[in-house]
């Protein structure tokens, strides 16, 4: 640990054991559970207002009065113009988060110097050019009665814009996520940071800011400098603490001069690296005192890991949230400074508790806002049953601001498309007319929602007995329970509108004649593409060229099962289990994981160059942490050749282009090898669709009057991310 001095040494932290215990960490139960609610409306008071009280209760920073403890948190969106100016979606989406009851809206970060942009999509805060843009952003804010300050940034050496050009560092080393070396700054590199951040905070106030934030966290050239691994120097920027926090402190002290000593500034302070041989908590309390002491500072927003860290940056379900409360109590006892806490917080319970103790004076939120804009007026009206709750996926807003695209969520077809695709854009439809979905899957209930919003009469057919489709089968992988939250949202708010539902009831086409439908929408979902499965319509499917099959001698072997039957409870599973990865996001993953927990001897063979090729890199990082641990073989970029009783046939291929099926045509002499002993396979290789329903309905006269449509997995099996959007939309035009 590094003493809390003010001349500490560096001592790098080799607590690996302490690191494990974050990567072992479990989903927060017991959230609220989500919903609806018509964004916009001017929030009434709860019956529950006393209890609540705390997050309602004003704030001020420095003069400057916060109407509650919500703040949205800076995170990139990748929605920013190419030629650094803020686009008129980045406004829109900013205003909608402020319309939803925020008090304070933190931008996400902005660049003060060219050569410290990690994409080409950050704002140029140090070019008055962006000014006009920049003030629609603002206006939007402040016309909702939110506050709105500026984050500013030099990401040093995470400057990745595409081509890297030199990335600014304290001490020459290598990057570690491209690779490349930096350059150790010189004094005259050091001046043009400091006066990008002067520039920049007075463009801020000038383009109508009620304050601005540095970031002494996560990518940022300030952390990098104040951290004593990252920094190597021995001049008077580098060597002892005061000279690794000397940058931090100049910053402050020429934004105050050049912004004005009214103008407020708080600190993003990363409080543990969360690195081998990173700084801890002790180390970063010595930071913040050293912070306060100047003067220059009116509130700290506290926040956890590094580039070298990333799943703690922006923790997937995996990470236990209650080890960020107690990094943000800790720093609250140690400041007379208000605190913005973070870290997948409960509104209504953990930060209702962190609040009334006095552990933290703001809540930050950034996908818990992604995801449900309007969780504070939902909160004040007494309406918590209907907030939509974010999981922790990372897949859509994360995954795709990593790729520069825009921002998504995966629950929330309208996140980072506010100005075309808005819940608040849901029209009633000129007349009434009955709707029945068959399904009750993501798709389905989504269909339902929006239709019943609309005036529409719905009513769900569902097979199961319960609702949720296969999104309740992931909801059992390891560290993926909060994925239920998808649909329990779906069932409160299909509740509160009024839409009816039956499960156990598999339709047919005499009882939809019977329900005199006007419309009928075929959400049923879709099956693992497997032929040892009784499915006379798969098979008609395939005959009619339809669908197809992988090409794998063996895979009607009654040994080899799908996951959806393991994760069912349907087949118990036993002894060792090779799963094949050929879908590269959760199925196989979860349930290989799901099998090791259960003592079964697991082994995954993937197409791919990792398993999970396509989840989050955090998300995919923290999977193979816990594989190592619970003993779980990988093999990637391998084929799977031919399934034989009690074998399995697998090839090494060099391009994870290759498909699963075709390694007899690829495989020279000598390149396979069997893998013996070998109880189940469980294989993870593609779903077909559930359209046989559908198809009839089409092909019958008897239905000639009703309209016919399907959505979701029964047009094509993909991502929930896309099958709610999708139905989304879908159902805006019944």
């Amino acid at each position: 640990m590094i003493a809390a001095t003010a001349d500490a040494s560096h001592q790098p932290f080799t607590d690996f054991k302490r690191m494990h215990h974050y990567f072992l960490g479990y989903v927060m139960s017991n959230v609220v559970t989500p919903s609806t609610g018509q964004s916009g409306s001017s929030p009434t008071v709860s019956p529950d207002a006393q209890r609540l009280a705390p997050l309602f209760a004003p704030l001020d920073i420095r003069g400057l009065e916060l109407r509650n403890r919500f703040v949205f948190q800076p995170h990139f969106t990748a929605l920013g113009n190419l030629d650094g100016s803020a686009s008129d979606d980045l406004a829109a989406y900013y205003e909608e988060r402020a319309r939803g009851g925020a008090a304070l809206i933190i931008t996400e970060s902005q660049a003060i110097h060219p050569t410290g942009k990690m994409s080409r999509r950050f704002i140029h805060a140090w070019d008055p050019k962006v000014i006009p843009n920049l003030r629609k952003i603002t206006a939007g804010v402040h016309a909702h009665g939110a506050r709105i300050f500026s984050q500013l940034t030099h990401a040093g050496h995470t400057s990745l814009e595409h081509p890297p050009h030199i990335l600014w560092a304290p001490t020459q080393m290598p990057e570690p996520s491209s690779h490349f070396s930096t350059k150790a700054m010189d004094e005259d590199d050091i001046r043009t940071v400091i006066d990008g951040f002067a520039i920049s905070a007075r463009n801020a106030r000038e383009a109508g800011f009620d304050g601005v934030e540095i970031k002494i966290a996560h990518d940022g050239l300030l952390r990098s400098f104040a951290s004593p691994f990252f920094n190597r120097r021995t001049d008077q920027y580098g060597g002892s603490f005061e000279n690794r926090m000397r940058l931090s402190i100049q910053v402050l002290e020429a934004i105050k001069q050049a912004a004005g000593d009214d103008f407020p500034v708080g600190v993003r302070l990363c409080l543990d690296e969360f690195t081998p041989f990173g700084y801890d908590l002790e180390y970063g309390l010595q930071m913040a005192h050293a912070l306060e002491a100047t003067g220059n500072v009116d509130y700290f927003n506290s926040d956890a890991g590094s580039f070298s860290s990333y799943w703690m940056e922006i923790p997937p379900a995996a990470v236990a949230a209650g080890d960020f409360r107690r990094l943000c109590s800790e720093l609250k006892k140690n400041t007379r400074l208000p605190v913005v806490a973070f870290g997948r917080i409960n509104a209504t319970q953990q930060g209702l508790d962190m609040i009334r103790a006095g552990e933290a004076d703001m809540l930050g939120f950034a996908r818990q806002l992604i995801t449900d804009p309007e969780t504070p007026n939902k909160i004040q009206r007494g309406r918590g049953d209907l907030v939509r709750m974010c999981i922790s996926c990372n897949d859509a807003c994360l995954h795709q601001v990593n790729q520069e695209k825009g921002i998504r969520c995966i629950q929330n077809p309208g996140a980072g498309r506010e100005l075309t695709v808005n819940e608040r854009f849901i029209k009633r439809a000129d007349s009434t007319r009955r709707v029945v979905v068959v399904g009750g899957g993501p798709a389905g209930l989504k269909v339902a929602e929006v239709a019943a919003k609309r005036g529409h009469t719905v009513t769900v057919l569902e097979r199961q007995r319960v609702l949720g489709g296969q999104v309740m089968l992931a909801a059992n992988q390891p560290e993926h329970s909060a994925i239920a939250e998808v649909t329990s949202y779906l069932e409160a708010v299909t509740a509160d509108q009024g839409v009816k539902v039956r499960t156990g009831v598999t339709a047919t086409p005499e009882m939809l004649l019977e329900m005199a439908p006007d419309v009928i929408v075929i959400a049923t979902g879709s099956e693992p593409n497997l032929p040892n499965q009784s499915d006379d319509n798969a098979a008609q499917a395939r005959a009619l060229g339809r669908q197809t099959l992988p090409e794998i001698p063996g895979l009607d072997l009654p040994f080899v099962v799908s996951s959806d039957r393991v994760l069912s409870g349907e087949v118990d599973v036993s002894g060792r289990v090779v799963v094949i990865d050929d879908n590269g996001h959760w199925e196989a993953a979860g349930t290989a994981e799901y099998l090791a927990d259960r003592g079964c001897h697991v082994e995954i063979i993937a197409t791919h160059s990792a398993v999970g090729e396509d989840l989050e890199s955090g998300t995919r990082t923290l999977f193979h942490r816990r594989a190592a641990i619970k003993h779980i073989g990988i093999r990637t970029s391998t084929l799977v050749c031919e399934i034989a009783p009690g074998r399995v046939q697998t090839a090494k291929v060099f391009s994870s282009g290759d498909a699963v099926g075709w390694g007899q045509y690829l495989l020279l002499p000598g390149d396979e090898e069997w893998i013996e002993g070998v109880d189940w396979v469980v294989a993870v290789i593609g779903r077909r669709s559930r359209e046989d329903l559908y198809l009839s309905l089409k092909a019958s006269t008897d239905f000639s009057g009703i309209q016919i449509e399907r959505v979701g997995d029964c047009v094509a099996p993909r991502l929930v991310q896309s099958t709610i959007g999708e139905a989304f939309a879908l159902g805006q035009t019944l």
